[in-house]
């Protein structure tokens, strides 16, 4: 059984593999980095930058052998919604984080990112991440909120509790969706 465990500075460059791996698809990463030979390089430098730069305003929890990831980010994280980004996905994530989740909570945790090795998925890890988010979530009585851009993972977050509290097309062909967890 793999444990979850707090991930150290040193894990930084794994993560940013295991990241730019895990949103390989996305359908946000898709739209805006169209050209799948480049993706993934340039998702490494984004998830090395921002793990680099905010570190220390992060909780980033690893399965044990590094084979899935979940950073959390604090809704008053100074900087860290002003992540400098190669394409216009920067207006996506300024209209989110700054605009959009301040609409609807005044204090709450951000389920930032979540990947899980190809070859390990189906075996809970994912879902064990996420309920180590949940406990962190309980424990400080926020609210928490995760935006997702692939409305196939909505069932994923709803059977663990999560809510959908609101839908914000993103161009024409995507939107994102907000789910919330919060203590009732």
């Amino acid at each position: 059984m793999n444990l979850i465990v707090r991930a150290e500075q040193s894990d930084i460059e794994t993560l940013a593999a295991l990241f730019a791996e895990g949103f390989m698809h996305d359908p946000l990463y898709c739209h805006y980095i169209p050209y799948e030979n480049d993706r993934h390089g340039i998702l490494l430098q984004i998830f090395r930058k921002y793990l680099t730069d905010y570190w220390e305003k992060l909780t980033v929890f690893v399965a044990s052998d590094r084979s899935a990831g979940l950073c959390i980010c604090p809704w008053d994280a100074e900087g860290t919604e002003r992540i400098v980004l190669p394409f216009p996905a920067e207006k996506v994530y300024e209209q989110i984080n700054q605009s959009l989740a301040p609409q609807f909570y005044e204090n709450y945790l951000i389920l930032d990112l979540l990947a899980v090795r190809p070859d390990m998925r189906g075996k809970g890890l994912a879902r064990a991440l996420v309920e180590a988010f949940i406990t962190i979530v309980k424990t400080t009585g926020q609210t928490g909120i995760v935006e997702i851009y692939e409305p196939g993972n909505l069932e994923f977050y709803q059977k663990l509790g999560f809510r959908l509290a609101h839908i914000q097309p993103v161009g024409e062909t995507l939107s994102a969706y907000l789910l919330e967890w919060k203590e009732e």
